[in-house]
């Protein structure tokens, strides 16, 4: 078996958007999710959000700040992602 048959997925995730029109492949069921919802633009601000926060720390005491709205943050989103989908959640969530 050559190194590409190896690095490709057995069973690719597809995403159907646009009602029907827009087949693409994802790359993980979260990759997935962001592409059904068109989530993109969000998760890139998001990202800038967490990137501009994370260059504000300078000291010890701002890092628990960040930390501490990093961690409600992952909370709420693990509370969401059971509410819509807790069989989903659980294979996710690892606790």
């Amino acid at each position: 078996m050559s190194t590409s048959q190896t690095k490709k997925s057995r069973n690719p995730l597809y995403v159907v958007t646009n009602k029907g029109q827009d087949v693409e492949t994802a790359d993980s069921w979260l990759d997935a999710v962001i592409k059904k919802f068109g989530l993109e633009d969000t998760i890139k601000t998001l990202e800038g959000l967490i990137g501009m926060m994370l260059e504000l720390v300078k000291s010890y005491a701002a890092f628990q700040v960040v930390q501490a709205w990093l961690d409600q943050f992952i909370q709420n989103l693990e509370k969401f992602l059971k509410m819509i989908d807790p069989v989903l959640a659980f294979s996710i969530i690892k606790k």
